[in-house]
């Protein structure tokens, strides 16, 4: 595998294998964070396209001072937060699941118990604001460190921080009744 110096070198000078062998080490984690912020498996692929032609065009642009990973994440974040704003004035009701389609009626209990705690665990992620969303994301389902959220949101590492707090305290407060129902 040809380092990411090289890598780099070699996509800026046109070699669209090297660019192939960027997308094929880079987009399942780029779409696990477009997923995270959309929540729908389609719009979410698209994104990580969408992500890809931008960072294509944009290669030359790459400061080689920071992370590559950090940058393509940074692009497919607010490439994602793009189409999420897109999709809200389009929708007023933005909760797209795709294993909703299952037959909850047919599962066990304690499947149809997990079942029912994921949708409501993601309902409350989804009521979440954008920002805290998208920093409780990276952090705790991308496990992002604070200053790579920080590099990926353009924001200061004490923001972050704040953005997660407030995550888990609104979770909390949006999940707590669920959590006395399982006790």
């Amino acid at each position: 595998m040809i380092e990411e110096q090289q890598l780099l070198q070699h996509v800026n000078k046109g070699d669209l294998r090297a660019f192939q062998q960027l997308v094929e080490q880079h987009s399942h984690k780029m779409y696990r964070i477009a997923y995270g912020i959309l929540q729908s498996r389609e719009t979410a692929e698209d994104c990580v396209q969408e992500a890809f032609i931008k960072v294509y065009r944009k290669l030359s642009e790459f400061d080689e001072r920071s992370k590559l990973s950090t940058w393509l994440y940074k692009v497919t974040a607010n490439t994602a937060i793009d189409i999420q704003r897109k999709r809200a004035k389009l929708q007023h009701d933005v909760e797209l699941q795709d294993d909703m389609s299952t037959d909850h009626r047919e599962l066990p209990d304690n499947e149809l118990q997990q079942f029912k705690l994921r949708q409501s665990t993601q309902k409350a992620v989804n009521q979440l604001s954008e920002d805290t969303r998208i920093a409780f994301v990276l952090r705790h389902v991308e496990g992002r460190s604070i200053q790579e959220i920080s590099e990926i949101l353009s924001v200061n590492p004490n923001t972050v921080k704040n953005r997660i707090f407030r995550a888990v305290e609104r979770l909390r407060e949006l999940l707590q009744p669920l959590v006395t129902d399982y006790e």
